[in-house]
């Protein structure tokens, strides 16, 4: 059994409690994370982000999202963890491929599933799913995704009409163009019922490493 295979094992067994497979689900989003982070400090960041994204909502000081519909467009809602906008016609500074891939073995996939993104750009992404069922990519913070996640395994016939997410069918290819206007950590998700657990889920890190300084 791979590494890869036994956290699968451990994340299906935990999915048995819908809580309890967010926060194994959101733990392992920061180790996606984690492998891109070389410093103390941003390691120091990154658990913090993990704690609480893994923290039951109403600890977090935010609704438990069962019991009503997440937000729609939640970035733009106050309280809210700032993802950035939609870029709206603003130009084009980065095209990011996205494949998504499905396995012999079950696993669905987000090639790459880290991604490195600059302050400040307005990045087109070009999701091209080569498998042989629906998907989507949605772009969101780890409490907005957890919040969405929970509510799409009561209501699985739900679909996203947020301007932060965009369906892909089989065989076919959309774009989804945003504006990365804070400096922050987010996630990239297929809330399809089934397809986070099997893997649909990648970081996307959002900084100022090249900005230069005084």
């Amino acid at each position: 059994m791979t590494i890869k295979e036994a956290i699968f094992f451990i994340v299906s067994f935990h999915l048995a409690s819908d809580l309890i497979g967010v926060k194994m689900l959101n733990c392992l989003a920061l180790l996606k994370l984690g492998r891109w982070i070389k410093k103390p400090k941003q390691l120091f960041m990154a658990i913090a982000i993990g704690i609480v994204a893994s923290l039951p909502p109403m600890i977090a000081g935010a609704d438990s999202g069962v019991g009503a519909r997440p937000h729609e467009n939640a970035y733009e809602q106050p309280g809210h963890t700032s993802i950035g906008r939609p870029a709206a016609g603003a130009d084009i500074t980065r095209t990011i491929e996205v494949n998504i891939k499905e396995t012999e073995s079950g696993y669905m996939l987000f090639e790459p599933d880290v991604i490195n993104i600059e302050h400040g750009s307005v990045v087109r992404f070009v999701v091209d799913n080569s498998g042989s069922i629906d998907h989507e990519f949605f772009l969101g913070s780890f409490d907005e995704i957890a919040k969405h996640q929970q509510w799409m395994q009561k209501h699985p016939d739900m679909e996203h009409s947020e301007k932060n997410s965009v369906k892909i069918p089989s065989a076919k290819t959309a774009t989804l163009d945003w504006e990365f206007s804070n400096i922050t950590n987010l996630e990239f998700v297929c809330l399809i019922p089934g397809h986070r657990e099997a893997g649909m889920f990648g970081v996307i890190i959002v900084h100022d490493h090249f900005r230069s300084r005084p």
